[in-house]
This record gives C-alpha cells, sequence and structure tokens, in this order.
C-alpha cells in the first residue's frame, strides 16, 4: 500500500473519537511505597481536534504522555486503564504490535528535539530509520523509492530544505531540529500527535513558527493533538480544549475559552491567576503551599492537603456543562474565589 493509499485509508475512518483513554493509571514501585504519577486519569478527544494538558512540573503530564506511547520504563509500570485508538486498546498489545503502531497510529514529538535525534545519522537516514522500523509489513510495505521520495515531502513540509537530509543535527538550529522531529512524528501520517512541550527550549518567535507548522500539519492528516506544556499563552491560542493536572490527576477539562474565562476547579483558578497580563497591572498572587507528594496518595482531594484541609472520600466527577468537567471537592470548592 502507497502512503496515498495509506491516507485514504485512514481519512475514511477519521470521524468520531480519536482518542479515548480510561482510567489510566502509572505506577513507580519504591521502597517506601507506591508513587502513583497518573492516577485514574480519563479523557476522550474527538479526531482532527487538539488539546492541551497543563500544571506545574511533576503533575504526571510528561509521564502520562509516555503511557499513551507504551514507552513507560521501570520503575514504573502502567498498572491498569485502557488506551483506545482506532478501536485498538494500545495497552493489549504484545511489544511488536505496539512498535508497528508507533508513528502509524500514535506518534510523539520529543521535549527538546536536540536530545532526541542521533548525533551521527544524516537526517535522511533519521527519517528513513523510522519508516523502515514502524511500517506495517506485508502489502502495507513501500518502496525504497517511495521512502526517499517522502523524505523530500515530509522536509518540505516543515518548511525545510530538501538540502537538509544530508546534514546532521549539529549543524542545524534548535527551531530546523524541532522541525525535523515533527516531520518524523507525522511521516507515518499517524490518527494522535502526543507533543511534549514541543517549544519548550526554542524563543518566542521560533515557537510560534513551530506551531503554525504543527497545527497545519495536524489539520491537513486530520488528526488528534495532545499538547503537553506549561505556556498558557500558547495553550489558549492553539488548543480546542485543556485538561489541567494536578497530583497526577485530572481536575478539570473542558473547552479552552470556557476554561479560561471560568474556571471552576479552586487550582485551575490559581493557576490562571498566576500569570501576568498586559491589560492591567496587578500583583503577582502564588499558589500557596507545596504539591502534594504522589508517595501513598490518598483517595480524597489531593488539593485540600496543599491548603491545609482534608477530603478523605474520593472525589466525583462533575458536569459544569457541555464537554466542561471537573473534580468537585465541596471542601475547596470556594479557595482561590
Amino acid at each position: 500500500m502507497t502512503t496515498k493509499q495509506k491516507a485514504s485509508s485512514k481519512s475514511a475512518s477519521n470521524s468520531g473519537i480519536g482518542i479515548d483513554v480510561k482510567d489510566l493509571k502509572v505506577h513507580y514501585d519504591t521502597p517506601d511505597g507506591v508513587v502513583k504519577a497518573v492516577d485514574g486519569v480519563s479523557f476522550s478527544l474527538r479526531q482532527g481536534e487538539r488539546m492541551a494538558l497543563v500544571g506545574e512540573s511533576g503533575s504526571g503530564k510528561s509521564t502520562l504522555a509516555m503511557a499513551l506511547m507504551r514507552l513507560t520504563r521501570a520503575p514504573g509500570r502502567i498498572a491498569g486503564g485502557q488506551v483506545i485508538v482506532g478501536g485498538q486498546d494500545m495497552l493489549d498489545l504484545d511489544e511488536e504490535e505496539m512498535r508497528l503502531q508507533r508513528l502509524n497510529e500514535v506518534a510523539l514529538v520529543p521535549q527538546g528535539a536536540m536530545n532526541s535525534l542521533n548525533p551521527v545519522m544524516k537526517i535522511k537516514n533519521q527519517l528513513l530509520d523510522g519508516l523502515y522500523d514502524h511500517q506495517v509489513r506485508g502489502d502495507d510495505k513501500m518502496s525504497k523509492e517511495d521512502q526517499i521520495q517522502v523524505v523530500e515531502k515530509l522536509l518540505n513540509a516543515v518548511d525545510l530544505a530538501p538540502g537538509v537530509a544530508e546534514m546532521y543535527p549539529h549543524e542545524l538550529s534548535g527551531g530546523m531540529k524541532q522541525r525535523v522531529a515533527i516531520a518524523i512524528a507525522t511521516s507515518m501520517q499517524p490518527r494522535i500527535i502526543v507533543a511534549d512541550e514541543p517549544t519548550s527550549a526554542l524563543d518566542v518567535v521560533v515557537q510560534r513558527n513551530v506551531m503554525q507548522t504543527l497545527g497545519r500539519l495536524q489539520e491537513g492528516l486530520h488528526a488528534s493533538i495532545i499538547l503537553i506544556g506549561h505556556d498558557m499563552g500558547l495553550v489558549a491560542q492553539f488548543s480546542d480544549h485543556v485538561g489541567v493536572m494536578y497530583a497526577g490527576r485530572l481536575v478539570e477539562v473542558g473547552p479552552v475559552k470556557t476554561v479560561f474565562k471560568s474556571p471552576k476547579h479552586p487550582y485551575t483558578r490559581l493557576l490562571i491567576k498566576s500569570l501576568p497580563t498586559l491589560s492591567n497591572k496587578k500583583e503577582f498572587v502564588g499558589i500557596p503551599g507545596l504539591p502534594a507528594t504522589l508517595l501513598n496518595l490518598p483517595e480524597g482531594c489531593a488539593f485540600c492537603l496543599r491548603i491545609g484541609k482534608e477530603t478523605p472520600t474520593k472525589i466525583p466527577w462533575v458536569k459544569v456543562e457541555k464537554d466542561h468537567f471537573i473534580q468537585e471537592c465541596k471542601t475547596c470548592a470556594n479557595y482561590g474565589n
């Protein structure tokens, strides 16, 4: 099957839910107990939409991204849940089946492209390496000539000259390396693109150009994007939906405009209040306390622990309005208002 035929095949099924994550758990076993880095996260994303995951460092965003790709390594382990893409639960696949799903169905744009590219391989070989290693065997295997043509097309798609194919990573700028990482991630036309802080090491002008390129490719593929990031401005401009993570759990999920305009969870309110604005001068409001430890974390509200309160019972998910949900804790609901 050629790349064009494969794209048509995917396009025909690119409707409805792109990814459905159910009760996903990632634990780290330590001598002191279990660290619940991702604790029962559930969300779904329609095909072609963009969702951002935000939260402080250590909230579980990147751990979640690695779990979606089945790239969690010891001492971490995926302790439960489902990750359904194209009707298939990624967690039910064996290692070989999952390897073939990467780049084909789910792809990663890594954090810090300068550390993810092989320094002693030319760019063309790194692009071809992904195609050789992850293409489905049998009738779906493309010829070498087709793959070489795809390399040039991929470089053109991310606004890089064909000559970049013969260069090594150290010869590229930070923005060019990130574009190569995007080219690799989109080389097999995946349904889902997981972008883990793809612009964290770039200046603001290059950030904008890289995100525009990523957005354009995503729209062309009708893929879904899960963006991991700290830059709330970038999230507000790029995403359709936003999920706020705290202590390994999702505490609020909703349309990005709704959540930024009217946040309902106290942690989300404080996170947004901590952002600087150009419209009016105001005193910065920090989030008090420290994030809850993830070691032997109780079932109750993790944010209550941060503000010196306690809710021992499991916190229910409540629908605020269409597509807008929060973990509603009565104890801390009005904190930060």
